[in-house]
């Protein structure tokens, strides 16, 4: 059974309503570039109030590495996930305390190079970059999906996200990954989730089996 994460959460009521529909681990992004971006006071509050077996994840872009570890505190986050440049010995930094998820892009390629520097590393993210997305491009590649696999037959821990939603889950469902991540494939506009397409994502999600 795939585990889900929904990303962008801003507001209690949808992460109640996530987490009471299956989700596995909420996002709360925390980078001023996003439309989703999330306080801390916001997020610890949130955090407070959801289920102990719900994984709250911070999403950071290029963060100081004390601001990241003041903000995890005070958002009570379980997990850190890096989508920016963030060297493998930034990411090591935060090991012993914090779970850690490092996103990796097309441009990242081969990824079976870039993966064996971040040694340690509790899975790989693999999501297209922002300034893709602005063009259109949403979607991971055939291509590089055929590659995502391959990592995932030789026991990498991979999270699929990048342009999905309720309509073309079952393509990345094929290959079967550890996760699959989504944010705006199930708002009502950024930042608001849509309770039908959170349903329906999560239980098809949830269907897929090898």
């Amino acid at each position: 059974m795939l585990k889900v994460k929904i990303c962008g959460i801003t507001n209690l009521g949808d992460a109640l309503f996530c987490s009471q529909e299956g989700a596995d681990a909420l996002g709360f992004i925390f980078s001023r570039l996003s439309p989703r971006c999330i306080n801390t006071k916001t997020a610890g509050r949130i955090s407070q109030q959801i289920g102990p077996f719900i994984n709250k994840v911070g999403v950071f872009v290029n963060e100081k590495k004390d601001k990241v570890l003041k903000l995890a505190q005070a958002a009570g986050l379980d997990t850190l996930q890096f989508h920016g440049r963030e060297e493998p010995s930034y990411c090591r930094t935060f090991k012993a305390r914090f779970k850690v998820i490092k996103v990796l892009f097309p441009q990242d390629r081969p990824f079976k190079k870039t993966i064996r520097r971040y040694k340690g590393v509790d899975a790989f993210l693999f999501d297209v970059k922002y300034e893709n997305k602005l063009e259109g491009k949403n979607s991971l590649s055939g291509s590089v999906l055929s590659e995502i696999s391959s990592l995932i037959k030789e026991g990498c821990r991979v999270i699929i996200s990048g342009g999905l939603n309720p309509g073309n889950l079952s393509r990345v469902g094929k290959i079967y990954p550890y996760a699959v991540d989504v944010a705006s494939g199930v708002e009502k506009y950024a930042g608001k989730k849509d309770k039908t397409a959170v349903r329906a994502f999560i239980r098809k999600a949830k269907a897929i089996v090898k």
